[in-house]
């Protein structure tokens, strides 16, 4: 009986102290603040006065989660891009056309990331969506002539699920079981690119496969597989070739972009654990009047139409 007292008393005192470890540990930014990078507006859309431009559903995307947005203009100096980096808690890297300006851009933000959390391990989380995920892939294998053309254009598919997904800290053990049914079993991811990373390419390679997990593949419009998600197996590097901020926020008439319950929960799932991430990190402006300078809330959105374009909404920008 004593014995026993005594083990009850021993766990009961470990108990406390590894809960009192971890209220030590727990940092959280209640303030975050996510940088999305604007793009060079395409000579077809016909805007001769709005040079740049940034889709409103990624900005709804981010705001859905609690965390406010800045815009990261383009053509901008690389101190405008540093004190940016060192304000914000963490960057998307969104769909589009890629552009020498998007590439340097999204190269300072990558290397800057992995640069603070080799040195002062600081986690600066960095997201690509579509486009994004695209660049990553380049950046981390320093070419751009890495991906080959795909039907991967106005569809949406199912996720399959590879070996690595089980312990990564996007689709392990944080992946709510309806959501992954969702992803596994419904055409809950919507796509909308023309080139592909093939799993075979990504496995031969060194590079990719040594940086990054692949978690997920996906069929494209010919039945041939191709890299759909990944995250770097060091840093906060997270990437999808596929929109889930569509699935909320773009009300396209005549897509195949999914609206389920179960397609948003999987737009919603995605959002918060980016923003998950960036709470971790601490980073913020010098004052309110230096945060509202760069705040999306002076910008206003321009809506387009229902039946013709990719999106709805649209922040512009003179450079």
């Amino acid at each position: 009986m004593v014995i026993r007292l005594l083990l009850l008393l021993i766990l009961a005192i470990a108990q406390i102290n590894g809960d009192n470890k971890k209220k030590d540990l727990t940092i959280e930014n209640t303030r975050p603040i996510i940088g999305i990078l604007t793009q060079p507006t395409p000579t077809v859309w016909l805007k001769p006065n709005r040079t740049t431009y940034l889709a409103a559903s990624y900005v709804k995307y981010i705001e859905a989660t609690g965390a406010q947005v800045v815009p990261i203009r383009m053509y901008q100096t690389t101190d405008y891009y540093l004190h940016l980096f060192n304000s914000l808690n963490g960057v998307l890297l969104p769909g589009g056309d890629l552009t020498d300006e998007y590439l340097f851009v999204a190269k300072l933000f990558y290397m800057w990331s992995l640069k603070d959390f080799d040195e002062i391990q600081k986690s600066f989380p960095v997201w690509g969506t579509c486009l994004g995920f695209e660049v990553l892939l380049m950046l981390t294998r320093s070419s751009t002539d890495i991906l080959e053309p795909c039907q991967g254009y106005d569809y949406a598919t199912e996720l399959t699920f590879m070996p690595n997904a089980n312990d990564s800290r996007l689709l392990g053990t944080s992946l709510p079981l309806n959501v992954k049914y969702a992803l596994e079993n419904e055409p809950t991811t919507s796509n909308y690119h023309n080139f592909c990373m093939r799993p075979e390419n990504f496995s031969a390679d060194p590079i990719l496969s040594t940086f990054y997990k692949m978690l997920t593949i996906s069929p494209d419009l010919e039945r041939r597989t191709f890299v759909s998600t990944i995250e770097s197996r060091r840093y906060p590097v997270f990437g999808v070739q596929w929109h889930p901020e569509k699935n909320a926020f773009e009300w396209r008439v005549n897509t195949t972009i999914p609206h389920t319950k179960d397609s948003v929960d999987v737009m919603q799932y995605m959002a918060n654990f980016l923003n998950n991430q960036t709470r971790q990190n601490m980073n913020h402006f010098d004052s309110l009047e230096d945060e509202l300078k760069y705040l999306i809330y002076q910008y206003t959105p321009e809506f387009t139409d229902l039946d013709k374009t990719h999106f709805q909404q649209i922040y512009y920008f003179y450079e």
